[in-house]
């Protein structure tokens, strides 16, 4: 079972209707409703503009005034627009009458309309637009939303980072490829300025990959949801998705079980079972004894268990044949002609936890060739890690290809986390 957990976006729903900034924005243009009355004023404006915008305007700026008249008349303002000063102070009114009527669809095309018209101040710019893109994706107008907030950022704004609400846009629109490549993108310009990277826009992007079925996508995101933010909880979710996304047969799903086990992210008994069946109490009986111990610590397992006590028999019972015959198994590998013994052998060792031997008969069967060079790798890369040596861990890892490259590739979002 999969608990994805995935963390809600964060939205500007419903901001926008905290507009009490608008006499403010509108304040250069008009003094918000003023009325164009003295020659010089009206030297500024085209003479017809005046005629029809002043009685509007009238009744804007009177207490108790006709409001929803005035917004019947807007129509013939914006027929009367004969300049660009006459587009701003058009741009204003409405502006205005939108923010006294709370009728967030006049507050946004007056703030587009004043920027249409060149005469914003260039240090409100990027104020306005942010109110543009806050208004039009509470309209669901995502496509709108996004061109203005990122011009809102382009031009500096920073009052709050807009630019997860414009991933959000292209999630509300269901251009989910493209809002994941939105995040990622933004996710690396984080990374390469120094700055922390946000953890709840991966796990967005993580959750619509996960419903899109995309596996691919989904190990990619998980391990860089690891890498960026190496939480239990974030190990947890990541495992768990690729565990659930990538069909994997029993021994490469054993290699990801494993890695659970080293960051403490098994978490249902049924993770403990699969781990136990590939395992083989018969072959890797020590390995066996440690997931018992943990699923045992954890509540997974109690002492009474018929399931556990079973196992637990069994495992006791093998382990130190194990153990005793391993040194064999090493000698035998290192005299064969093929690389298929000294696979075996490393394999025994991994169980054992000599992660130092068991990465010398990886290396081994390499040199004289292995079946299953896939699996090889990965388990060479697992004793690597396991001993701390990064590097070689990683340069191995990145040679693992086919069904096996998702384990590989959240084996090395661990060895980021050690670096």
């Amino acid at each position: 079972m999969v608990r994805m957990g995935f963390t809600g976006s964060r939205t500007l729903r419903g901001a926008a209707s905290a507009f009490a900034m608008a006499l403010t924005l509108a304040g250069g243009a008009l003094g918000g409703a003023a009325l164009i009355a003295t020659p010089a004023a009206a030297q500024e404006y085209t003479k017809k503009f005046v005629e029809v915008y002043q009685p509007v305007a009238t009744i804007v700026s009177t207490e108790g005034g006709d409001l929803d008249a005035a917004r019947g008349q807007l129509e013939g303002v914006y027929a009367a627009i004969g300049s660009e000063d006459d587009r701003n102070a058009a741009g204003s009114l409405t502006l205005n009458i939108g923010t006294k009527l709370s009728d967030k669809s006049l507050q946004r095309r007056g703030l587009e309309m004043m920027l249409q018209s060149g005469k914003v101040a260039p240090e409100q710019q990027a104020q306005f637009q942010f109110f543009v893109g806050n208004l039009a994706y509470d309209a669901n107008d995502y496509a709108a939303a996004r061109t203005a907030l990122q011009a809102a950022y382009d031009a500096g704004y920073r009052e709050q980072d807009v630019r997860p609400i414009i991933a959000e846009s292209y999630f509300g629109e269901g251009q989910n490829p493209q809002g994941i490549a939105y995040i990622e993108k933004l996710v690396a310009e984080q990374q390469a300025a120094g700055e922390p990277v946000n953890e709840n826009l991966i796990r967005r992007a993580l959750r619509f990959a996960y419903e899109g079925k995309d596996a691919a996508k989904s190990t990619e995101l998980s391990a860089l949801l690891i890498s960026t933010n190496p939480s239990a909880e974030s190990w947890k979710q990541g495992l768990q998705v690729v565990n659930a996304m990538v069909d994997l047969e029993p021994q490469a799903q054993l290699d990801l079980l494993r890695l659970m086990l080293v960051t403490d992210s098994l978490s249902e008994r049924s993770e403990f079972v699969t781990y136990i069946e590939a395992a083989d109490v018969r072959v890797m009986s020590n390995e066996v004894q440690r997931v018992l111990a943990k699923g045992l610590e954890k509540g997974i397992f109690t002492a009474s268990d018929d399931y556990y006590s079973e196992l637990k028999r069994l495992a006791d019972q093998r382990a130190p044949i194990d153990a005793r015959e391993a040194p064999g198994l090493v000698t035998e590998a290192r005299s064969a002609a093929q690389g298929n013994a000294a696979q075996g052998a490393g394999d025994v060792q991994l169980s054992l936890a000599d992660y130092a031997q068991a990465e010398a008969m990886y290396q081994l069967a390499l040199e004289k060739g292995v079946t299953d060079r896939d699996r090889n790798l990965t388990r060479l890369g697992i004793a690597q890690a396991m001993q701390g040596k990064g590097a070689e861990a990683k340069a191995t890892l990145e040679q693992v290809a086919g069904a096996r490259a998702p384990v590989a590739r959240m084996w090395m979002a661990y060895v980021d986390t050690k670096a």
